[in-house]
């Protein structure tokens, strides 16, 4: 009897004992797989589109968007602006309140080398800054001028610094740097265009935005292309620093104009992958190769989850 009150006495015991807290569930970032090949396509994509100033970083736009058009009818006019920020809005860049200075110029015209030539020599401010780093130079300028392209298109970017947002650069009609007071504690105390240099060698405490785009449409082209393909092409480029020579081997509608492959009906999966890669990167790496190879891996990732989901092949370029 007491052998069998001391196994009672041990399996109450054990009863009683506390028991191991069930396990608590971890929540595991989404692993998404991206095959090598659309790898491999999306850096190769991305460094064909893309187009920055020599040592720059790709810039997007980071202020309200303000959008205007010129020499078009104004029930196209404004089915081309709507458009437009109908993209930027998806991007998060919200719209400017009606009544602002255009940020995106867009002028249609019959020759596009002669307006573009005009708007040069009568706006020259529109297209050179005097800065380096703030667009493609002369050369790209004058191309620009005399390309004969349906569709051509000047960028100006800038360098600002990432906890003000403004120019690390004296814009032209500033004034010289005067601190404010004897010790520096902030940002704001280098005035409108300090910069603050980082013991890094691979974090830069600037971004780049776009400050203001200059397109022009020559008549023509509305003759190749459906008025929402011009449009779709024209947010693209912008949106963002596009190369004028890129011919990308995705589905994109940047092939508008080119022979092979086939236009778009509009911004393909690679375009908006693009652009919503390039408005979602940290600008903060100090190479902008390393920001472009960031910028593509977002592209490869986000339609490797995109294909995953839909269960349609995302298409690439040809082996």
């Amino acid at each position: 009897m007491a052998h069998l009150a001391l196994v009672t006495s041990l399996a109450l015991g054990a009863l009683a004992a506390p028991q191991d807290p069930p396990p608590v569930a971890t929540e595991v970032e989404e692993v998404v797989v991206v095959g090598e090949r659309l790898q491999t396509t999306a850096q190769t994509f991305v460094r064909a589109l893309a187009a920055p100033p020599p040592g720059r970083k790709a810039a997007r736009w980071d202020e309200p968007l303000c959008v205007g058009v010129l020499g078009m009818r104004p029930d196209l006019a404004q089915l081309m602006v709507d458009r437009i920020t109908a993209v930027a809005l998806e991007l998060g860049v919200p719209a400017s309140r009606p009544g602002c200075r255009p940020d995106v110029f867009i002028v249609a015209a019959a020759d596009g080398d002669a307006m573009a030539r005009d708007l040069v020599q009568t706006r020259p401010d529109d297209f050179r800054l005097g800065l380096s780093g703030t667009d493609l130079g002369a050369a790209a300028l004058e191309v620009f001028q005399s390309s004969g392209r349906p569709i051509r298109w000047w960028h100006v970017s800038l360098a600002v610094n990432a906890d003000t947002g403004q120019p690390i650069q004296r814009l032209p009609g500033q004034p010289a740097f005067s601190a404010p007071q004897p010790i520096i504690r902030s940002p704001a105390d280098l005035g409108p265009y300090g910069n603050i240099v980082t013991p890094s060698l691979i974090r830069d405490e600037t971004r780049d935005v776009l400050a203001r785009v200059v397109i022009v449409l020559e008549s023509s082209a509305l003759d190749r292309a459906s008025f929402g393909q011009i449009s779709d092409y024209i947010a693209m480029v912008a949106l963002a620093q596009i190369d004028p020579e890129a011919a990308p081997e995705v589905p994109s509608i940047l092939n508008l104009f080119r022979d092979a492959p086939a236009a778009e009906p509009g911004l393909s999966a690679w375009d908006r992958a693009y652009l919503s890669a390039l408005y979602r990167t940290d600008q903060m790496a100090s190479n902008p190769d390393t920001n472009l190879s960031t910028i593509g891996r977002v592209v490869a990732r986000d339609l490797a989850r995109t294909e995953a989901e839909s269960g349609v092949t995302t298409p690439t370029a040809p082996e």
